[in-house]
């Protein structure tokens, strides 16, 4: 109805700017104020506050880009539980009433979500602290692609450790893994650089198709294109006598060569 789109039609984020669709939620909270003193009218006003919710939702999840690495997955679970609930008071609202335009405000923060699972790659990230060295992680049902570091490798605080692509997502988080999950622009690689005396002096995180010379890749590929890769890796004993020799339980520097 006339109402409902008058409510709603300026409160699509698209290429708006923070400060533009901030004017546009005062504008709607303001129309609200003069809504008629009707059913319908009290059904708007309360919607003004959830509605705002899901806008806001949806643009922020268009910019996760700007947000640390670190913190997008946190944002992405406040976004969620944030849509869920606005969702819920909408309904309760408006019952099997709900106007068309409310509901595709949800989809789109809806969407929004999920388009945010398949545009980022999660990485497994050590955690902050000592060296350590590298668990067994388990292997998904494959979907896409995955790389993890070598069980047995000395991995280095704050380096990432795996990664996924296409992956059941509420799958891979229901898993007990041996770091911190971080969502990430785009699969990465981590090459180990040696000197001139055969040790080792950083780790290097750079895109998947980078080339570093005296150089070692620690992301090995497990899954391409859904398919399980059937290579055997070393034995973790054998891998941590590598490392043990080379580098023991030093901690060497981690660079990032890319944007997370």
């Amino acid at each position: 109805m006339a109402q409902s789109v008058f409510m709603t039609e300026s409160l699509q984020p698209g290429n708006l700017s923070w400060a533009a669709l901030l004017g546009k939620w005062m504008d709607f909270a303001k129309a609200s104020t003069v809504l008629p003193d009707t059913v319908e009218g009290h059904q708007w006003r309360a919607s003004v506050a959830p509605m705002i919710t899901l806008q806001g939702i949806t643009f922020a999840m268009a910019e996760l880009e700007q947000v640390e690495a670190s913190q997008r997955l946190l944002g992405w679970d406040r976004g969620e539980l944030l849509v869920d609930q606005a969702s819920i008071e909408l309904d309760e609202c408006w019952g099997p009433d709900l106007p068309s335009s409310v509901l595709e405000t949800i989809q789109s923060a809806e969407s929004a979500l999920t388009d945010v699972i398949d545009r980022f790659t999660p990485v497994l990230v050590a955690e902050a602290g000592a060296p350590s060295l590298m668990p067994s992680v388990p292997l998904l049902e494959p979907l896409g692609a995955s790389a993890v570091v070598a069980a047995g490798t000395t991995v280095m605080p704050g380096a990432p450790i795996a990664w996924w692509s296409e992956v059941d997502f509420d799958q891979l988080r229901s898993l007990e893994l041996p770091g911190i999950l971080e969502l990430w622009q785009s699969p990465i690689q981590v090459w180990r650089h040696w000197d001139e005396q055969d040790v080792f002096t950083e780790d290097v995180v750079t895109s998947l198709d980078a080339e570093h010379e005296q150089a070692l890749p620690l992301l090995v590929p497990r899954v391409l294109e859904g398919i399980p890769l059937s290579d055997p890796l070393p034995s973790p004993g054998d891998v941590a006598s590598f490392y043990a020799q080379r580098l023991g339980m030093k901690c060497i520097p981690v660079r990032l060569d890319l944007s997370p």
